[in-house]
């Protein structure tokens, strides 16, 4: 009888140990999933600016895009660079618009001015223009083309006296097909600025 009891004592403690050890493994569980979501959490956010890994590139004729490209700058902290042509667009609206017709008609690639940046210390590109007859202006397509953007998320930001910006994302989306065009935003106002970057990892 004595052993019988002693055995069942020897028993129960056994299996109590047991699920103490199952009740840690369990508790465990959740902090160990817990830190690398936290971690791939960081990870797809937009790089930090002190890893000179955002750019803010922009061309501006008058003066509208640089006052945005400017702001944005501001609140992400990226590198800015202003996109300007070797021979600069007449000061005259009308001569600038007529310029920018016949360059689209040709699918032209004016040349630039300047040492441009090394694209490939850059993961976000920010890249800010006026719409130029629905699309951007060939000089930016210059300045996308001049190195390779593969795998490098491009968001475009557009300032106009009408059109859309759905236009010149399409067409950038086709001159690089091999970068992460993401859907731009139209800034006339900004607005919408602090949600679209947000949205795309860039927001504090």
């Amino acid at each position: 009888m004595l052993k019988r009891i002693v055995f069942t004592l020897i028993a129960l403690c056994l299996c109590i140990s047991f699920a103490g050890c199952g009740g840690d493994k369990k508790a465990e569980a959740p902090k160990s999933d817990a830190k690398p979501a936290a971690v791939t959490k960081k990870a797809e956010a937009a790089p930090a600016p002190a890893n000179g890994k955002v750019l803010v590139a922009y061309f501006s004729w008058g003066g509208t895009t640089r006052k945005v490209a400017q702001t944005i700058q501001q609140k992400t902290g990226g590198d800015l660079f202003e996109i300007k042509t070797a021979t600069p667009y007449p000061t005259d609206y009308h001569a600038t618009i007529d310029i920018g017709k016949k360059e689209k008609a040709d699918n032209a690639r004016p040349k630039l001015a300047g040492t441009l940046p090394d694209m490939k210390q850059y993961d976000v590109i920010l890249l800010g223009y006026p719409i130029w007859w629905y699309i951007e202006p060939m000089a930016v397509k210059t300045f996308v083309e001049a190195q390779d953007l593969s795998g490098k998320t491009i968001l475009p930001f557009a300032t106009s006296g009408g059109s859309g910006v759905e236009g010149s994302v399409d067409d950038l989306r086709k001159t690089l097909p091999n970068a992460k065009v993401k859907d731009g935003i139209l800034l006339n106002s900004t607005g919408g600025l602090d949600g679209w970057l947000k949205d795309n990892g860039l927001g504090k």
